[in-house]
């Protein structure tokens, strides 16, 4: 189902005391189109230069580094779908492959990405940040991962950045690429940066209950998976 519908944000007034998911999965107000040739019509784009990262010798600017097929959700409603896709997470960018086979970047306004690695079966969605309501500064164009979609949603941004390492007796320099991890929280409209320290304050209102679910279940905040579980119970209180 998901890779046929385009994805509806749903925005809520503060008076309905309802909280917001960053998208509404039960919504298919559009059919996807299937791409099965020339991906240029739908998205258009420039074919990729791989020459920013001749230098880079560890890490990646991508969230994977293979190809997995997807649906692009573009700002206005169009929605294609059955196209090969990676994400550049340095630049916040789409490449997918044309008819021929070339690795392009996506020109068009995309704000959603939904991923399927087709070995695995596993679902990998973004959401960009215009749509998480952050105006117009750098986060506005960053590609979020949507990591749990409830009434609380939890998003996580993969901010990646190039450190440069002098190569000892030659002018050039090694470059590497750094991944550090942020959460954020969607909750009655608002998103919050998410640290694991801060959860007591964030979630106070049900201080107590989590305070003995976080010791039962051993959670530090040390991966994706427990602030997965933490947000999921939270939304069962």
């Amino acid at each position: 189902m998901r890779s046929i519908l385009i994805f509806t944000v749903i925005i809520l007034s503060a008076a309905s005391g309802r909280a917001q998911q960053v998208i509404d999965l039960s919504k298919g107000d559009y059919e996807a189109r299937t791409i099965n040739g020339d991906a240029n019509s739908a998205v258009g784009g420039l074919v990729f230069s791989p020459v920013k990262f001749v230098r880079v010798t560890a890490g990646t600017p991508f969230f994977k580094e293979e190809w997995l097929k997807g649906t692009l959700v573009l700002d206005g409603g169009k929605a294609f779908a059955n196209l090969w896709l990676r994400i550049n997470l340095l630049d916040n960018e789409i490449n997918y492959k044309d008819a021929a086979g070339r690795e392009m970047v996506a020109s068009s306004p995309v704000i959603y990405v939904l991923l399927t690695d087709s070995t695995t079966g596993k679902k990998y969605d973004f959401v960009r940040g215009s749509v998480l309501g952050l105006g117009e500064n750098l986060l506005s164009r960053t590609l979020f991962q949507i990591l749990v979609n409830e009434k609380v949603s939890l998003c996580k941004q993969m901010n990646k950045k190039i450190h440069e390492t002098p190569t000892y007796g030659s002018a050039t320099t090694e470059q590497d690429i750094m991944t550090i991890d942020f959460y954020y929280v969607r909750m009655n409209g608002n998103l919050s940066r998410f640290k694991w320290d801060d959860w007591q304050e964030l979630f106070k209102d049900k201080k107590d209950v989590l305070a003995k679910f976080i010791k039962e279940n051993h959670l530090k905040g040390k991966s994706d998976e427990d602030y997965i579980k933490l947000v999921k119970y939270y939304n069962t209180l």
